[in-house]
């Protein structure tokens, strides 16, 4: 084993007798293992992965319909839509930094790591549009890729103060020489420890590749293609760093210097690098919200601008204000957080209906617009769980096929139950009649004898919801949905909502079985 391995080997066993970094660990490797080219997960398991955590699942929501992804924006309301629109790798990679600066955020009061935050974030946006603007394909990847690209350095901002603190120290009496420094500080450059943690975490290729230094020679070209997954990100940051590290007095020269360094790799313009970081500043402010950004923050990014007419006063490490609240990675079998307030319920479940029912214009694959309708009952409603049950040929069972809230796995694996005309039980009468039922409490009196002696465990709710599937007269399955409290009341407009749900998931399957 060589030594940048042992040191490496030391750091990472250091960081897991960290409080939090087993738990962000295991969150983090199992949504790469999900969205996995050699997983066999669907989209709407990777959607109730993410689901299992409400920060997250907002926090991806808002950025999967902003500028980030301008083509799409305000066009998503669901993470099962996510996945499909933007696919499986973008919506882990967006998930997974989302969950890491989050994690970053439990020591924000540090003023180096709120920056390299902040730095992190605007590389992004500058890369996506420096890629853009340079007509290089792909350039959704690049936001991911520079937002990364200094993932080992955040490593150390956060588990390895002292480290970093001697970095710094290193750094200003070596005139920047920041290997050299990083090297002495830490035991190995900090790209090598943050490779190290993506590969142990399952990150894409594509990220593990941004982090990567590019030699001068990469940037020449040297009568070879450039590699702009490693050159572009490195060139985002680097503008970033001017912005956030040099005074307004000396970021025209040292502007002009890094431009002359990627200048055959990127023949780009002052004047268009000056306008696409301000672009990118205002972007950044547009979805502060996801990173918890206070007036304080925002005041600090317009001076971030190579335009910009003052500095922005220093905020001093004791008094730096604390804004961003711990991160704690939920448990998976957790109950799963709801929408908060009645209003964001109502605007879920209208958004919803309307995307569904677009998607449903043009081609569509039935997996995901069931996983769709199923997650809007789910967070629109507020249920603590949702299942979908398919009627099974060949043991006349209701089988769960989709599912959402805890124990997913185990009832999509293990969970099914019995359809019998004859059976004096909620589901099958519902079923045998066609009826839609909510039960508000099934221990009342009137309700308890039809329970089911099946209806307990993983899959009991003591209010729930059943609204049967039926496509010519044939019972071909159901919606379940139950909250973990008696006494949920639903009013006419939900109700009818999962109604309507319910009659696109019918109509979804007879024009796949038409199309067959």
């Amino acid at each position: 084993m060589s030594q940048n391995q042992t040191t490496l080997k030391k750091l990472m066993t250091r960081m897991q007798d960290e409080a939090n970094f087993p738990a962000i660990s295991q969150h983090i490797t199992e949504l790469n293992y999900k969205a996995s080219p050699t997983s066999d997960s669907s989209a709407s398991e990777l959607a109730a992965l993410i689901l299992r955590d409400y920060s997250l699942t907002s926090r991806l929501l808002k950025v999967s319909n902003s500028a980030v992804y301008g083509q799409f924006s305000g066009t998503i309301s669901t993470v099962s839509r996510a996945v499909v629109v933007l696919g499986f790798e973008q919506v882990q990679s967006t998930a997974a930094g989302l969950i890491f600066f989050e994690h970053l955020q439990d020591k924000s009061k540090s003023h180096y790591i709120k920056e390299a935050v902040l730095s992190a974030f605007l590389s992004g946006i500058l890369a996506r549009d420096l890629a853009k603007n340079m007509d290089i394909n792909g350039w959704e990847n690049f936001y991911i890729g520079a937002m990364f690209h200094n993932f080992g350095r955040l490593l150390t901002m956060f588990y390895f103060q002292q480290e970093f603190d001697h970095y710094l120290q290193l750094l200003s009496e070596n005139e920047g020489d920041e290997e050299s420094a990083a090297i002495q500080a830490l035991g190995v450059p900090f790209p090598e420890l943050g490779i190290a943690v993506a590969k142990s975490w399952g990150l894409p290729e594509q990220i593990v590749s941004s982090m990567k230094i590019p030699r001068d020679d990469d940037l020449q070209g040297n009568n070879r293609k450039i590699d702009h997954q490693q050159v572009l990100p490195r060139f985002a940051n680097e503008l970033c760093d001017i912005t956030m590290n040099v005074s307004l007095a000396e970021r025209e020269a040292h502007l002009t210097t890094l431009l002359e360094k990627y200048h055959k790799a990127y023949p780009v313009r002052k004047n268009e690098i000056v306008n696409m970081m301000d672009t990118a500043i205002k972007e950044m402010q547009k979805f502060s919200n996801v990173l918890r950004f206070d007036r304080t923050d925002l005041e600090r990014l317009e001076q971030r601008s190579f335009n910009a007419t003052e500095e922005s006063p220093i905020i001093s490490e004791q008094h730096a204000p604390l804004t961003l609240n711990k991160f704690t990675v939920s448990d998976p079998d957790q109950l799963p957080q709801r929408l908060t307030t009645a209003e964001e319920r109502k605007r879920h479940l209208q958004e919803g209906l309307q995307e569904i029912s677009n998607v449903m214009l043009d081609d569509f694959n039935l997996d995901d617009i069931l996983s769709m309708i199923l997650e809007t009952i789910y967070r629109g409603i507020g249920f603590n769980r949702a299942i979908v049950f398919f009627k099974d040929p060949r043991s006349e069972n209701m089988q769960a096929r989709y599912a959402l809230g805890p124990n997913t796995a185990k009832i999509i694996n293990q969970f099914s139950f019995p359809v019998d005309e004859n059976a004096k039980d909620l589901f099958n009468m519902a079923l045998k009649d066609n009826n839609d039922l909510y039960i508000g409490n099934i221990s009342d009196i009137e309700i308890r004898d039809f329970k089911p002696d099946w209806f307990s465990g993983t899959i009991f709710s003591p209010s729930l919801a059943i609204y049967p599937i039926v496509i010519n007269q044939k019972r071909i399955g159901l919606i379940y949905c139950g909250h973990d409290e008696a006494g949920e009341h639903l009013d006419r407009e939900q109700l009818n909502s999962i109604k309507t749900l319910r009659n696109q998931a019918a109509l979804a399957i007879k024009q796949c079985a038409a199309g067959a």
